[in-house]
């Protein structure tokens, strides 16, 4: 048992992926982009959808409240940023940090997400791992059956004994009416 473990744990270790979490500030208006600072080292397992900070450096810097930043990775292929804008007060000590990594069926990250909330007890910086899955399927009904004159087969709801015998009654009383009684004398 303990030789088989020790056979696997190769497997087991070779499914953790690094992942560089950067920020980059948004500038209003300016041609040049800044470079990437690093923000965080996020280490994680697709498989079993796990995922630990390694490092975690918080931008540092005379940002002011109304700040933006980019924060996110950057495609080695493409040279697409994937991630979110964030305001510079969302590094404040006072806010607990989520880093999303939203990967696909390969493991591969396509997004990074990132998030905070009021400081409670547990982690000042935590990582979720989230895979993607397909999407629901709809449920279809049963299929409609049309009789042979091509209109819907439907039974057609019981009368009550007035919308069955109305002419009869309307019928007595025209006769009541008509037939009138004798002049008493």
């Amino acid at each position: 048992m303990l030789l088989a473990r020790l056979l696997l744990l190769p497997f087991a270790v070779a499914s953790t992926v690094t992942l560089y979490v950067s920020s980059v500030p948004v500038s209003g208006g300016t041609a040049v982009i800044p470079s990437a600072i690093p923000l965080a080292q996020i280490e994680y397992d697709a498989d079993q959808a796990v995922g630990t900070l390694a490092s975690y450096t918080p931008p540092t810097g005379s940002y002011s409240d109304d700040h933006l930043l980019r924060v996110g990775l950057t495609d080695p292929k493409t040279g697409s940023w994937r991630g979110v804008v964030t305001s510079a007060s969302s590094f404040a000590d006072q806010y607990h940090k989520k880093f999303i990594v939203h990967v696909d069926e390969k493991g591969e990250p396509y997004h990074i997400g990132f998030g905070t909330s009021a400081k409670g007890a547990g982690k000042e910086v935590e990582v979720e791992v989230v895979k993607r899955s397909p999407g629901s399927k709809p449920v279809l009904n049963r299929p409609i059956v049309l009789n042979a004159e091509g209109k819907l087969e439907t039974k057609e709801p019981e009368k009550t004994f007035l919308q069955k015998y109305w002419w009869a009654l309307a019928l007595f009383i025209v006769v009541q009416l008509v037939s009138g009684g004798g002049e008493g004398k």
